[in-house]
């Protein structure tokens, strides 16, 4: 064997049996009794979930598993499939045979059980079963200090063997799984699918690489590497010469050519000078476009990193994912940071996606990029972003912070603490008068934008906790393992690329160990349990904090405003502060006013308290955002488009076409079976549309034939569809314009 079958470190969600150790911090976040909480009104596909299933819909859910089971089951081939009387020389090739049928089916393996011969101390029986078998031991898992998720179910598939004369003979085999299988494309992940050959080992041992830069750089075997450290040093020398011999420009548009025949989905555009030297670029590939679609509400734009010898900024368009996940939805390297440059990279930017403009963009102090903003996104909040408004405040106030320990306190409790306007003016005035800051310019300045920045003031906008975290802080110290400033924006281009692919290698590592086991609930409560099937595991973490705050709650006053209105005064123990709660019996829907819910997304724990209080044991379904459930990327095609004019509504059918299809293709790739499948019903489907279209120029051609005005795109004679006004940008105003006094002689967009 040249591979150890099991992996040699866990993934965060994996556990030993009856053991509590140190948990994954980004499934564990907790708000602190003072932090910012969230709250919404939102659109598109971030809004409330109408198919959220009901108490008595929950009860079909493992009917659901079952079939799913069976399906995929069924897709796996009879040689792949253990059958009772099968022989093995070996044990090991027993469980080699059952951990490659589990590969392909989609779980991990783990060696239950075995008895010894007491005399040769041979193994004479011993069963191999699925990693979710059994149950956690309940002894001393309350008084843990971090509570993992569970990652038992009970399953009771396994394969059991036992010696024979020539070998081991399978007794026994159960297929029935009580959990979902990991899709083809995280199948890896699954423990016992984790291998490290000897090369691999050898590698890291002798040359010091990380494991992770073994897997994208992996070859087979060091007699296939073909040169030694030293070609290696040349090779690079010159390769990186021929590319400059070739201009930068030449270089930088083969890189995105190359993308975009890997990826069609690929879009890019850029713009050269008169010298054929590049100025703004701005790129994002299909995975970046299919998440702005579903995480696009709240965008950080951050131009603070400078990546490259030529020391361009790198704006990158930053969001967050349904795990808590910082996400990439875009990135430009500008020339520079002038208005003309930031209109340019915003309207590329919108175009790229389809329109839709940001709920909310965060931003640093900047007001060129404010202008920018409020010229191509007006109907997105443009708010600053709070870790950059800290890092400036260090910079311009660094000696009030040496001098007063405690302004540091006092400063943050006014940007994150105070729920009521007339109490922020207040603190801010006391802090000013306390620490004698009155003729300070940066602090007027400041004061002056408060509506930007201070959250009493953006608690009623959507921002998804981004402006109460650091993503860009965060961000950036992972540009830093991979990007060296010394590079060439052709070399720059290919490591920023692995800093994507490892984000979204991150997202793929959640949603595998979302489907790989439950969260832990630290109270059999009905609430609890419908938001562990729904929410992401650090969105229930935050969820079930808030219940289990809600204890803190104590309800003073009970008003009936209306029939369909009952006000509600909440306060805190230990805590001077008044909550209004109203509460609509129709629906059970509740409306706080500390504004959590429309500010993050999470009901609350003074809301919580009134269901509570209301006997309401399943969340409304107007506050469960789809944007935090684990069906974020699932969510359905719009109902109807009749409104829309002919080319909003093709545009929008285009967009749902390419999610759907991008998903089909990303899984369905890596998998012989699943490719057969897709291309078999790909090209049925093909069929079907070419048909339908062939229908539809028919009955288009006898309206014209009897007179009637058509308006409608053009058929080519295989009746598909074709648009007639595709245009490339000649220069770098509006498209159709002519080249007169420009000094940026080409624009490019590839959106194909």
């Amino acid at each position: 064997m040249d591979g150890i079958p099991h992996s040699m470190q866990k993934l965060d969600f994996e556990l030993d049996e009856g053991i509590s150790g140190k948990a994954n911090p980004s499934l564990n976040t907790t708000f602190e009794p003072n932090d910012v909480q969230p709250s919404l009104d939102i659109s598109g596909p971030s809004n409330r979930n109408d198919d959220l299933p009901t108490s008595k819909e929950t009860v079909g859910i493992d009917t659901s598993i079952q079939n799913k089971v069976r399906e995929k089951l069924s897709l796996i081939p009879e040689k792949w499939t253990p059958k009772i009387g099968m022989i093995f020389p070996t044990v090991v090739e027993a469980y080699d045979f059952y951990n490659t049928y589990a590969g392909k089916v989609g779980f991990s393996i783990r060696k239950a059980s075995r008895s010894l011969c007491k005399r040769s101390n041979q193994v004479r029986y011993s069963k191999f079963c699925c990693s979710r078998e059994g149950k956690r031991k309940a002894n001393g898992s309350l008084n843990a200090k971090i509570h993992r998720p569970e990652t038992r179910c009970g399953c009771m598939a396994a394969m059991t063997i036992s010696r024979v004369k020539d070998g081991y003979r399978v007794i026994g085999f159960n297929e029935t799984h009580n959990h979902m299988f990991a899709t083809p494309m995280k199948s890896h992940m699954l423990r016992s699918q984790r291998r490290v050959n000897d090369m691999q080992a050898k590698m890291a041992n002798d040359v010091g690489i990380a494991p992770k830069a073994i897997m994208e750089r992996e070859v087979d075997g060091h007699e296939n590497v073909g040169l030694t450290s030293v070609d290696l040093k040349n090779y690079l020398h010159s390769h990186r010469t021929r590319n400059m011999e070739k201009g930068e420009a030449s270089g930088i548009l083969q890189y995105f050519e190359d993308r975009q025949s890997q990826d069609p989905s690929f879009v890019y555009a850029i713009q050269l000078d008169q010298a054929e030297l590049v100025t703004n670029m701005f790129w994002a590939d299909a995975q970046m476009i299919v998440d702005y679609f579903h995480f696009g509400d709240v965008v950080s734009f951050d131009t603070t990193y400078r990546t490259n010898k030529e020391n361009r900024p790198l704006a990158v368009f930053v969001g967050v994912n349904n795990y808590r996940q910082t996400i990439i939805f875009g990135a430009a390297l500008l020339y520079d940071e002038t208005m003309a440059s930031f209109v340019w990279l915003f309207e590329v930017f919108l175009k790229t996606m389809g329109g839709k403009q940001p709920l909310t963009i965060l931003t640093d102090d900047d007001a060129t990029i404010e202008k920018a903003i409020n010229l191509v996104l007006p109907k997105s909040h443009h708010r600053l972003c709070v870790w950059h408004m800290f890092q400036n405040a260090a910079k311009h106030l660094s000696g009030v912070f040496e001098k007063f320990k405690l302004f540091s306190q006092d400063f943050k409790r006014c940007v994150y603490e105070y729920d009521d306007v007339d109490e922020f003016e207040s603190a801010w005035k006391n802090m000013i008068d306390k620490y004698r800051l009155q003729e300070n310019e940066w602090l007027q300045k400041l004061y002056n934008k408060k509506h930007k920045w201070a959250l009493v003031y953006g608690r009623q906008t959507f921002s998804a906790g981004m402006s109460i975290t650091q993503r860009s802080e965060s961000l950036n110290n992972c540009l830093k393992k991979y990007l060296n400033i010394k590079h060439d924006l052709s070399r720059f281009l290919q490591h920023f690329e692995r800093v994507v692919a490892d984000k979204q290698y991150e997202e793929s590592k959640a949603e595998f160990a979302a489907t790989q086991s439950t969260p832990f609930m630290v109270a059999n409560m009905a609430i609890l349990d419908f938001a562990s099937r729904v929410y992401t595991p650090p969105i229930f973490s935050i969820f079930q904090n808030e219940v289990l705050q809600q204890l803190n709650c104590r309800i003073e006053d009970e008003c009936v405003v209306s029939e369909t209105s009952i006000e509600y005064t909440i306060h805190l123990y230990g805590v001077n502060r008044q909550y209004k709660v109203t509460f609509d019996p129709r629906n059970n829907s509740v409306n706080c006013s500390c504004r959590n819910f429309e500010f993050v997304g999470i009901l609350c724990r003074h809301a919580l308290k009134i269901l509570e209080y209301r006997h309401v044991e399943v969340l409304p379904s107007c506050h469960v955002l789809r944007r935090w459930t684990i069906n974020a990327k699932k969510s359905g095609s719009e109902a109807s488009h009749g409104h829309l004019d002919q080319a909003r509504k093709m545009a929008i059918h285009k967009k749902e076409l390419f999610h759907l299809f991008t998903q089909i293709v990303n899984q369905a790739a890596p998998n012989d079976d699943a490719y057969k499948i897709a291309m078999q019903l790909g090209e049925k489907i093909l069929e079907e549309v070419t048909m339908c279209l062939k229908q539809a120029t028919t009955k288009q051609s006898f309206v014209a034939f009897d007179g009637i005005k058509v308006d409608g795109s053009p058929y080519i004679d295989d009746g598909t569809q074709v648009e007639t006004n595709d245009t490339q940008m000649d220069t770098c105003g509006t498209q159709g314009e002519k080249d007169i006094n420009c000094n940026l002689r080409v624009t490019r967009y590839s959106p194909h």
